[in-house]
């Protein structure tokens, strides 16, 4: 049978096939949202673990933990911090860094209990915190929540311009 003779439905088959996959990638990049671990990506600012004042003093173990964060490896600086953190939840500049390895390894609500706190607090890290905190729901795809808490970060602080760039980002 030559291929003018086949029946229409014989002709149909390969582009029903070909329709089925594209909507199977179309899904599987709107589950995936690579765009948000972009923006992610793009405007976290902290990738680098500074010990300074008491965290420095603290434990011989944070400069291995510093080490770690510094080189991408979170999931084992988070077991080093959480250890410090239970020991010393107080301190501002352990709490931040531990959150922030909390968001790098998928926990980003437990993160985001942590930036709570420094919000609340008169930290030098509480406007940090707030971008952070944004970041974690971007991380997870909530645009809305992102915006809301970077909405919360003043004019005078240094995140300002960045949170208003990001706002409009995701608006867009």
């Amino acid at each position: 049978m030559k291929r003018d003779q086949l029946p229409v439905r014989a002709l149909q088959q390969p582009y029903i096939k070909l329709v089925i996959i594209l909507l199977a990638a179309a899904l599987a990049l709107l589950i995936w949202a690579p765009w948000s671990s972009g923006l992610y990506k793009a405007y976290s600012f902290s990738r680098t673990m500074t010990l300074t004042g008491t965290a420095a003093g603290q434990q011989e173990g944070l400069s291995e933990a510093a080490e770690l964060y510094n080189n991408g490896h979170y999931s084992r600086a988070r077991k080093i911090l959480q250890k410090a953190y239970m020991f010393n939840p107080q301190n501002p500049q352990l709490t931040y860094y531990f959150a922030i390895t909390l968001i790098e390894t998928g926990q980003g609500y437990e993160a985001r209990t942590l930036f709570k706190h420094l919000y609340e607090g008169t930290s030098a890290f509480k406007y940090d915190a707030v971008f952070y905190t944004a970041l974690s729901f971007i991380k997870e795809d909530n645009k809305s929540g992102a915006i809301s808490w970077l909405q919360k970060i003043p004019a005078d602080d240094r995140n300002y311009a960045k949170a208003k760039e990001l706002i409009s980002k995701l608006h867009q």
